[in-house]
């Protein structure tokens, strides 16, 4: 056998088995493809509809993406016809705050677990994870009894404070925290570096897809709240956009505004699509470097 033909065989050889690994894996891609255009088909349909007049969605008799006639009415009606600026302001501080307690809270407590040894601190931490299994609704009530017992409805700590701290994102740091060696403390500690200069000068610079990641997760959630808004804000300066679409645009003298009510939508939409859009790739590594080490 030549050597141009044993070369021939043995890249055969290597190149089948890979080949044979992506012809597995369409299936996958499939059902993903799939999965991602029927999620993305309400996104699509609220955006087409923000740009169509009124008259033409009452109008029409069988269901339509494209519209006929394009206009820019239904955006000057979501931005103008309540104040919608100040519930856009009120969200964007919640979820500001929220996702900086919750960074700040889960680095610590995740350090915390990770890097020292005190008492019951596998009992500590089981119930951290085991809260991560008792649903919000669960503790709805009693968290609304106590903010209104403190005189916070209707305020940001009464929006903000029951979600300064977030159990997945301690557990998150933690598991992230372990996959460092621990040379690294060990050797700070004999140059003479206290634990809280070795975590924001050594662990936070090494864990910034982690923590990039985790933030993401936390902005992500604190923005699409709309339950606990809902009940603890009864006036309209501190609505939140997402409660405010809710009741600026019903008309109770006609048919509802869908035409204003998906552009307040899209708008309402636009923080988190860019996250999403130039970030997914540092969410989905940050989360799955995590996991490495239990």
């Amino acid at each position: 056998m030549t050597a141009e033909a044993v070369t021939t065989a043995t890249t055969a050889s290597v190149e089948h088995p890979k080949a044979r690994r992506n012809f597995g894996d369409a299936p996958v891609h499939v059902a993903l493809l799939v999965v991602g255009i029927v999620v993305a088909i309400p996104i699509v349909i609220a955006f087409f509809m923000s740009f169509t007049p009124l008259r033409e969605i009452v109008a029409r008799a069988n269901p339509e993406v494209l519209p006929d006639t394009w206009t820019l009415d239904n955006y000057d009606k979501a931005w103008n016809a309540s104040p919608f600026p100040r519930y856009m302001l009120n969200s964007f501080i919640q979820t500001g705050i929220i996702t900086v307690a919750q960074v700040v809270f889960s680095v610590l407590a995740g350090f915390a677990f990770a890097m020292f040894e005190f008492r019951f601190k596998n009992l500590l931490f089981g119930l951290v994870i085991g809260s991560l299994i008792i649903p919000f609704e669960l503790t709805f009530i009693p968290n609304f009894v106590l903010i209104s017992d403190l005189g916070w409805a209707n305020t940001y700590q009464g929006l903000t404070v029951p979600f300064l701290a977030s159990a997945f994102g301690v557990f998150m740091m933690r598991q992230f925290f372990l996959t460092i060696p621990r040379d690294l403390y060990d050797a700070a500690k004999i140059d003479g570096a206290g634990d809280w200069f070795y975590l924001w000068r050594v662990m936070v610079p090494l864990s910034k897809g982690a923590i990039s990641a985790f933030t993401i997760f936390a902005f992500l959630s604190a923005w699409n709240q709309y339950l606990w808004p809902l009940v603890i804000t009864n006036e309209e300066s501190m609505r939140t956009a997402q409660i405010g679409i809710r009741f600026f645009l019903v008309n109770q003298e006609r048919n509802t505004d869908w035409g204003a009510i998906m552009a307040g939508t899209v708008i309402v939409m636009i923080p988190t699509l860019i996250i999403f859009l130039f970030a997914q790739k540092q969410l989905v590594k940050g989360i799955a470097a995590s996991g490495l080490k239990g």
